[in-house]
């Protein structure tokens, strides 16, 4: 009996040794440099044992329960879809994860080199950030579905980001990976009940847009025979959209617990918050219809370029629409070939939105190049453009609050005339922030030497866009800090105004390839709407002062007199605008008859 004890007590703890666990105490070593009257019989046992191990290697249980594990792993995964499911999304965050790891492995190599001089530094820091953004991007695309939609709002971050981010991350607002087909006709059938075939005599498999949450197909209805454009949803999305927003919430957390300065935890709620709504297409219908009620006049009328393609019947996952063929607004190419003028499609661009944000309070929120489209007129006789501006994606708008949308205006009217203490005044009750010019220059994306200045209408130099990313980087907790508390409804409202001038810059310089335009015509735009909004808000404001204090002529003077600013200034500005298209077109003629005698 004891020496069955012994026996035990040297088995179980010499590995303790061999594993190299450092030295052992007198109770942790073999009994034998104990006792050595029991020497041999440990030794030899133990000797034995470990000829039998080299000689066998791992237990053969040990191999069997792998193998069993395994085999039991590839059943569920190929019998079980809640366990394809979990593996896949297990998969999803460490491929998140790995990203993330290598990312930050590139920013510590750049952060704890040393460089000989600052210029040395900038050099690696943009090969830094070049070699970062590509590694995001191809995981991004690997992923696909919600991390796609975080690299677009990446890219819509100019005020904060270096291109290097920004520049690599635009691919991603039109060019995504399609759904294939087999699971195209599964959405259809569980979503709408019926097979493709069914509903259409004819289904262009390839899709003619692919973006991050859908993509859109061409097709031709089986009972009226229209041309229709049908967009369905990445089923993907449906399996994986909680988990991967679960897994960016985390990533972002562990940043943040990482870096305390780290302020764009905002993005993550943001994207919980946005996303069911861009989800559910019904929803996207009754966007898409609003907006149509909004311009309707306009369209009536022919005072707008504006086109809302219609909605024929929409489910959760899939939405039919009017047919409308065309081009990215961004392809200045297109528009040459058209002869569209881009300086025209500008300032109509300009104008819907203004109209959009400072009148109607109901804003597409995402209108980067890929969700508007160009065409040329369907009706060129009874319109007064050549063109047409087609708005599609409605899945993200927002309603502002009514105050919201005035102070809005009055930041804009503000920030246009370089009126410091206007822009100090309704900074504060936009953004809640006292550091009025660094919120002024992340709005408009400019220096705030040229806010100051009045000078937002010029084009942005090489010089300006470096002291900008500089900036950017020297103030990045001071403007991590303004966005974290920022209304995230103002948020997307600065997200809005980047996409906007963004699509104003590429058509103003497009349109040095015809002509000179008029660089002041957008902010001209948007000083009228800002100002309208104001007046009518004022008159609302008297007219019920009036209406309850009665006949009041110190009230009716302040009307009188906020009209006449309004009308005043609106008549200008009106005038200003119709010399500058005069002007322009004279200047077209001219260049055309120079051209026509020159050959």
């Amino acid at each position: 009996m004891l020496s069955g004890r012994l026996l035990t007590r040297c088995r179980t703890t010499t590995p303790a040794l061999q594993k190299g666990r450092g030295t052992a105490t007198r109770w942790q070593r073999p009994l034998w440099q104990h006792n050595n009257k029991f020497n041999y019989n440990c030794y030899s046992t133990q000797t034995i044992v470990n000829n039998k191990r080299s000689k066998r290697g791992l237990p053969w249980y040990l191999g069997i329960a792998t193998l069993g594990m395994s085999g039991v792993a590839t059943t569920l995964y190929y019998t079980s879809e809640d366990a394809r499911h979990v593996f896949t999304a297990l998969q999803r965050c460490g491929k998140a994860g790995l990203v993330g790891t290598q990312v930050a492995w590139n920013y510590k190599v750049l952060l704890s080199t040393q460089y000989p001089n600052d210029e040395a530094y900038q050099l690696a820091k943009r090969e830094c950030d070049k070699r970062s953004a590509e590694i995001v991007l191809r995981g991004l695309q690997s992923l696909g579905g919600i991390y796609i939609k975080l690299g677009q709002h990446v890219s819509a971050m100019v005020y904060i980001l270096p291109p290097e981010w920004t520049d690599t991350m635009s691919v991603l607002q039109d060019r995504c990976e399609p759904t294939p087909e087999e699971e195209v006709r599964q959405l259809f059938l569980s979503d709408y009940g019926q097979a493709i075939e069914d509903i259409f005599d004819e289904f262009d498999w390839t899709p003619i847009g692919v973006a991050s949450l859908a993509q859109v197909h061409k097709a031709k209805l089986k009972k009226t025979g229209r041309e229709v454009a049908v967009k369905l949803q990445h089923p993907v999305l449906d399996e994986f959209c909680r988990v991967d927003m679960e897994t960016v919430t985390f990533i972002i957390d562990v940043i943040k617990k990482a870096f305390p300065e780290f302020g764009f935890a905002w993005l993550a709620d943001e994207m919980r918050e946005s996303l069911p709504r861009e989800l559910d297409f019904v929803h996207e219908a009754q966007n898409a219809k609003l907006v149509g009620q909004n311009f309707a006049e306009d369209i009536k009328y022919r005072r707008t370029a504006l086109l809302v393609p219609e909605v024929i019947w929409a489910k959760r996952r899939i939405l039919c629409m009017e047919f409308i063929e065309g081009s990215r607004i961004d392809d200045l190419d297109y528009m040459k070939k058209h002869g569209i003028n881009p300086a025209q499609v500008s300032a109509e661009f300009s104008e819907a939105f203004s109209k959009m944000i400072f009148l109607h309070g109901f804003v597409h929120c995402d209108p980067h190049p890929g969700n508007v489209l160009i065409r040329p007129a369907k009706d060129p006789k009874h319109s007064k453009f050549n063109f047409d501006i087609v708005l599609i994606d409605h899945g993200l708008y927002r309603e502002l609050p009514e105050q919201l949308r005035i102070d809005y205006a009055r930041l804009w009217t503000s920030l246009i005339r370089g009126d410091e203490e206007g822009i100090k005044k309704y900074a504060k009750r936009v953004g809640g922030t006292d550091t009025y010019q660094l919120f002024a220059s992340i709005l408009t994306g400019r220096a705030w030497e040229t806010v100051s200045s009045a000078n937002l209408s010029t084009v942005r130099s090489s010089t300006e866009l470096k002291v900008m990313s500089a900036g950017a980087m020297e103030y990045l907790v001071d403007i991590a800090d303004i966005l974290s508390r920022l209304p995230r409804i103002v948020l997307l409202l600065l997200k809005t105004s980047d996409l906007l001038r963004h699509i104003d810059e590429v058509l103003r310089m497009g349109d040095g390839q015809q002509g000179s335009g008029d660089d002041h015509l957008t902010y001209v735009i948007m000083g009228r709407y800002c100002a309208k909004a104001d007046w009518l808000d004022t008159r609302q404001h008297l007219l019920n002062k009036l209406a309850k204090i009665g006949f009041n002529w110190q009230v009716i003077k302040s009307l009188a007199i906020s009209w006449w600013h309004y009308y005043s200034l609106a008549v200008m500005l009106w005038m200003y605008q119709r010399a500058s298209r005069l002007a322009f077109a004279k200047q077209q003629l001219q260049h055309k008859q120079v051209k026509q005698v020159s050959q």
